[in-house]
């Protein structure tokens, strides 16, 4: 695709379209980077189970309230994997450490899965393929408890392609759209979900609950965030890297203000610790308010690259030097913040010109 628009380059430039992009975006830079996300409200339908969550009587809202509050929270020591990585055991190829009550962040240093023991099963979510039937053996450490729900953060098999593995009557769960593409992919390796939602979910299984939630396509199809109350954690997988730079095309994003408005309606959120899927570490709202800073830094060294870059045959392959020489001066300090910078500014290019 990019050799096609390349190939076009010289018919913009004869017919202007470039200066024209430039005179129209330019005037409205202020406005675009204070833009930084849509925020747009979702009508939606909460589920309990089952049933919308309306339809449970008020002794049952009571109970559950009471028995969240009984509930430990987070343990203090869990902020220290904020700043540094768990051990891994070079034997086994991975680390399982109890994070708060009944819940487990399990990693290998690159790859992170969260489980939760709830006394009648356990919840797993995601099975990276890396990981494969290390998951099954670092639960079984910490429980005699079988894996009896799976949750699909979103579609991508590095993420969930271990998931085949896991016991037959296992329950998988997903959003629609997940659920839709595993169907039209017919992977074995990633089974198609058996319990689907639009915008909200609560899971209730023993005595741990999770919140799921639809908040638009961040990073690919089916993209949710899972949050468990008790426990004041958040995953939402692919999002950022805590205390590094995106993975190339901002994480290849579908959509950047999709994947902007997502980091504010996560930050309106109350919670103390988010698993990323990525990074030794473990991220808090410092992190993520970070990522949305850096984001907007990027986009905002597109635009000045626009400022000063004069029309030519690779246009937006200067766009995206200039600006990637912009970001890595800027943040000399973080981390992989030379990988792929030019891939990056590439996105935030298309996402300032043609969004």
């Amino acid at each position: 695709m990019n050799l096609l628009i390349f190939a076009f380059i010289p018919l913009i430039l004869s017919l202007g379209i470039i200066p024209a992009l430039q005179s129209e975006i330019l005037p409205n830079a202020d406005a675009i980077k204070a833009k930084g996300s849509s925020l747009t409200e979702t009508n939606s339908k909460k589920v309990c189970g089952d049933r919308l969550c309306s339809s449970i009587s008020e002794n049952q809202s009571i109970s559950s309230s009471m028995m969240i509050k009984s509930q430990k929270g987070l343990f203090s020591s869990t902020m220290d994997y904020t700043v540094t990585g768990p051990e891994i055991d070079p034997d086994k190829g991975y680390s399982v450490i109890e994070i708060g009550d009944g819940l487990y962040w399990l990693t290998d240093g690159m790859y992170q899965v969260m489980f939760l023991t709830t006394g009648e099963g356990v919840i797993l979510v995601d099975a990276p393929m890396g990981m494969g039937t290390k998951i099954q053996q670092a639960i079984s450490e910490v429980t005699s408890e079988k894996v009896t729900h799976f949750i699909y953060s979103h579609i991508h098999k590095d993420h969930v392609g271990s998931s085949a593995l896991l016991p037959k009557e296992t329950v998988f769960i997903s959003h629609i759209d997940t659920a839709e593409h595993l169907k039209k992919k017919n992977d074995p390796q990633r089974p198609v979900p058996t319990v689907t939602f639009d915008d909200e979910y609560t899971l209730k299984v023993g005595d741990q609950v999770l919140e799921l939630s639809y908040l638009g396509q961040f990073h690919s199809k089916g993209d949710i965030v899972i949050y468990s109350p008790i426990h004041k954690v958040v995953m939402a997988v692919d999002l950022f890297h805590p205390n590094a730079a995106p993975f190339q095309f901002m994480g290849i994003t579908r959509d950047v203000g999709e994947h902007l408005a997502v980091h504010d309606k996560l930050l309106a959120m109350d919670w103390e610790i988010i698993v990323s899927g990525h990074e030794p570490i473990l991220g808090t709202p410092e992190h993520l308010k970070f990522n949305k800073e850096f984001t907007l830094a990027v986009l905002g060294n597109v635009i000045t690259a626009m400022q000063i870059t004069q029309p030519s045959a690779d246009y937006f392959g200067d766009l995206a030097n200039k600006c990637a020489e912009l970001t890595v001066e800027q943040y000399s300090d973080l981390k992989d913040i030379e990988v792929y910078p030019v891939e990056n500014c590439v996105t935030m290019v298309f996402y300032a010109m043609i969004d």
